[in-house]
């Protein structure tokens, strides 16, 4: 995955699993230590103060929720992450930002 998205994954030196961890946080919110999608990827997450992890709980700082709000939505799209991609694109259209004519028809699996 770092191949395919190497901005992505240096653009704050967050590794692959890192970037699937803040996904599946921003979506799903405090998730159990039994359903996190990589633990190693939740600890970078910690480590750069993206995320804590308390009492086998983890969740997004607010500087984790406004990285993942903001992620790139071509980014998204290329990443095939359905749920992290409408979450986002709907939350820009509800605050009145542009959303381009390619990612609004944009076809998400």
């Amino acid at each position: 995955m770092r191949d395919r998205h190497p901005m992505i994954a240096s653009k704050l030196e967050l590794s692959p699993c890192a970037v699937s961890v803040l996904g599946q946080l921003f979506v799903e919110g405090p998730t159990s230590d039994n359903n996190i999608t990589s633990k190693a990827g939740r600890c970078d997450l910690v480590s750069a103060g993206l995320a804590f992890h308390d009492a086998g709980w983890s969740s997004l700082t607010p500087n984790g929720a406004r990285l993942a709000r903001n992620w790139d939505l071509c980014s998204l799209h290329a990443r095939r992450d359905r749920r992290w991609y409408l979450k986002v694109r709907t939350s820009a259209r509800a605050q009145g930002l542009a959303v381009s004519y390619s990612e609004s028809r944009a076809t998400v699996r």
